[in-house]
């Protein structure tokens, strides 16, 4: 098991470090000082509940009631 979280969680760093379109998007509003700690929080909030959700096994629950 804790090798499934540890693969889960690095997995999920992995996304997190990469520039993709969320973090450019921080980056910019923090160059423009707009909302930085709104969507700052936005952000990290939604990526945490994701990768809790992925970490905690969503996909075996869907699989085990697929209605």
């Amino acid at each position: 098991m804790l090798a499934s979280v540890t693969t889960g969680l690095l997995t999920g760093l992995a996304l997190i470090v990469a520039i993709g379109a969320q973090n450019a998007y921080v980056l910019r509003q923090g160059l423009r000082r707009e909302h930085v700690v709104t969507v700052v929080v936005i952000c990290a909030g939604s990526d945490a509940v994701l990768i809790l959700a992925g970490v905690g096994g969503l996909g075996t629950l869907i699989d085990a009631a697929p209605q």
